[in-house]
């Protein structure tokens, strides 16, 4: 059985994107390989992956990255004995920079050769943030033996913002949800017609995502179709921030109701009960959306979306097919709004056309794409 290591700086109980990433992808090849994770501790609370019978967990102290973790990064990192794995991908930046410090500075030890998989912020913090330090003294990509990319935006962003060698090929990997049973808009159809309104938004509490342009745009909207709306965000965040909305909100006298701290299953839960999900996230010179997932979770229950058209949301989001993709403006979310509420025909084909579409991204393709070596020696043996 061929031998994966997997590292990476976000992982469970860590919420983000990276973290669902490497959750999902360990998930996936442990079925068919001996994967090794080495991630932080944390709170040193378990996922379920870390309990897979074919998963080695690695861990080390720490939890989310801050700079002063590097030299234990480093540490880590020579301690790993490289040569006993078949395939090394290194999941997220601060761990690339630490295997890049050991190959310039330890010449000694065997260089390291890895894969490297980008999720769209980190190449703009290499280039223009606190970590544009490293490209400096470091040739970034020695050793770099393939690119992943979340989406064409973020490869069309690496190209942009760095030097690229020639002979590291760069390939787009779209992330996925899980294909069980759950793909299915038959609740959605059944409550569509309701009365109240329900609208969800899912992520990081923080300014970029825009949740508080979509609480201005229900704002705007006629009293009586704004009385049967009801706006719910998922997701964590400092309490000035979720108190800053709470006043918008009241400001605007819309329904809102902030919830923290959910887990999947409670989520899950959300989406059934949603009538259409809105994220309004901000272009920023400092974070990307480098893709989007919580568009296809919620499509994965046949749930419709409008998204503003940043970085590469409309990679997932299908204007006028699986939802609206509008630009940055209260006025555009706002009639986009109004029309999926008056026309509930609308939500129902870009229901069905949800189902169909969430189907093409699958946590499978993902992993086959990311170790094409090992499932072709899989199934040459089969």
């Amino acid at each position: 059985m061929e031998k994966i290591l997997i590292v990476t700086n976000e992982f469970y109980p860590f919420k983000g994107g990276i973290g669902r990433y490497c959750e999902e992808l360990i998930t996936e090849t442990a079925k068919d390989f001996d994967v090794t994770l080495v991630a932080p501790k944390y709170d040193g609370s378990f996922s379920k992956t870390t309990l897979a019978k074919q998963i080695t967990v690695n861990y080390l102290d720490g939890g989310q990255f801050k700079y002063w973790h590097l030299p234990g990064l480093i540490k880590k990192i020579l301690s790993i004995d490289f040569s006993s794995y078949d395939h090394v991908l290194v999941a997220d930046w601060p761990f690339w920079i630490a295997i890049e410090i050991v190959n310039k500075y330890i010449p000694w030890k065997k260089k390291i050769k890895f894969s490297l998989m980008l999720h769209g912020s980190e190449i703009l913090n290499l280039k223009n943030g606190r970590a544009s330090i490293f490209p400096k003294f470091l040739d970034i990509f020695d050793g770099v033996e393939n690119i992943y990319t979340n989406s064409n935006y973020t490869k069309e962003i690496l190209y942009k913002c760095h030097n690229v060698p020639s002979s590291i090929p760069v390939e787009v990997t779209y992330l996925g949800v899980s294909q069980d049973d759950n793909i299915s808009n038959v609740g959605y159809i059944e409550n569509v017609r309701n009365d109240q309104f329900e609208l969800l938004s899912v992520g990081r509490l923080d300014d970029r995502k825009g949740f508080d342009n979509v609480i201005k745009a229900i704002g705007l909207l006629d009293e009586g179709v704004k009385a049967n709306i009801k706006f719910t965000i998922v997701g964590n965040g400092n309490d000035e921030y979720i108190e800053t909305l709470n006043t918008i909100a009241r400001n605007n006298q819309v329904n809102l109701n902030i919830l923290s701290g959910l887990n999947d299953s409670e989520l899950n839960e959300c989406y059934k009960k949603t009538n259409l999900f809105v994220l309004a996230a901000r272009n920023n010179n400092k974070k990307i959306e480098g893709f989007g997932l919580v568009f296809l979770e919620a499509a994965k229950f046949g749930v419709p979306s409008i998204a503003t058209d940043v970085g590469a949301i409309k990679e997932v989001v299908k204007d006028h097919e699986t939802g609206f993709v509008v630009k940055e403006d209260i006025h555009e979310l706002k009639k986009a709004i109004y029309n999926c509420y008056v026309d509930r025909n609308i939500l129902i084909n870009f229901s069905n056309n949800c189902i169909v579409n969430v189907k093409k991204f699958k946590w499978s393709t993902l992993a086959t794409k990311t170790f094409p070596k090992a499932y072709g020696n899989k199934n040459g043996r089969n």
